[in-house]
């Protein structure tokens, strides 16, 4: 009896409360945090998963060999466990290069291979900074950056749309049909997306009315990564009236200064003598 309530204490101890990490998008990696104190079980597999994603394996480890043959493509090269995990009790994961696409819901578990111990519940935030683009009046074009990993899957569609004020679709990649007439003719995406994982968009000849925040989304199997551009149209600045009014007074004192250029010289052109009368003469 006392025996079973010790296991109960202990397993108790184990299933930790869930946290949450943040991280910025772009940062060189990130630790999801699991520390297990008990006894190992014989033959124990150290596993990370994700429930949302199918295959839901984040990463799998066997004793000291990683065992990553069933793991979800999209973490492919880019996770990491301590090697001696199973003599010290840390049992983090290390995920490099995090991507917006990667915040979610993470368990770490050590199994026996019949009953499986969820040892820590991880919420992943990666934030993503707002991105801004400034184009000026008279522009031929403006790119609006948006960009996801590259090899994307066969199915990928990507759409550009603005929620403010009202919500409008700007681009699509799969269905243009329902593009708003404001942007017909004016936008453009690389036609090799897929490969590149670019999937910014050109727009040509910004007018006014263009500024503003546009949402870049791309959906890719089950997954939705979602980017957003803040676009400044800034209108060249008109000439300024005292600007204009002391042009016209230069050209004004111009004309005048010719004049009186002109109506003189006939005084003093060359080889001529003043008209002065001969003091003799009278």
């Amino acid at each position: 009896m006392m025996m079973m309530m010790v296991l109960i204490l202990l397993l108790v101890s184990q299933h930790a409360l869930g946290g949450v990490v943040e991280v910025n998008e772009g940062a060189e990696s990130v630790l999801l945090p699991c520390i297990y104190s008990g006894t190992p079980p014989e033959d124990p597999l150290l596993i990370w998963t994700r429930s949302d994603l199918s295959p839901n394996s984040v990463h799998l480890r066997r004793e000291n060999v990683d065992d990553l043959k069933n793991q979800n493509q999209r973490f492919s090269g880019r996770t990491s466990m301590n090697p001696d995990a199973l003599d010290t009790g840390n049992f983090s994961l290390t995920l490099r290069k995090p991507e917006q696409d990667d915040g979610g819901n993470y368990s770490c578990s050590i199994s026996g291979g019949i009953e499986e111990l969820n040892l820590k519940q991880i919420h992943l935030k990666v934030k993503v900074g707002q991105q801004e683009v400034e184009v000026t009046e008279g522009s031929d074009s403006v790119v609006l950056p948006c960009r996801t990993s590259a090899d994307l899957p066969e199915g990928t569609s990507v759409e550009w749309t603005r929620p403010e004020p009202e919500f409008m679709m700007v681009h699509s990649s799969s269905n243009q049909r329902n593009q708003d007439g404001f942007y017909r003719d004016r936008t453009e995406m690389n036609k090799d997306f897929l490969r590149t994982g670019d999937v910014s968009l050109t727009l040509r000849n910004p007018r006014d009315g263009d500024g503003g925040r546009y949402v870049c989304t791309v959906h890719r199997d089950q997954d939705v990564l979602r980017d957003t551009v803040v676009l400044k149209y800034v209108k060249k600045e008109p000439f300024p009236s005292w600007a204009s009014a002391l042009l016209v007074l230069l050209v004004l004192v111009l004309i005048v200064c010719a004049g009186l250029l002109y109506h003189f010289e006939g005084y003093f052109l060359p080889g001529e003598s003043l008209n002065v009368p001969d003091p003799e003469c009278c």
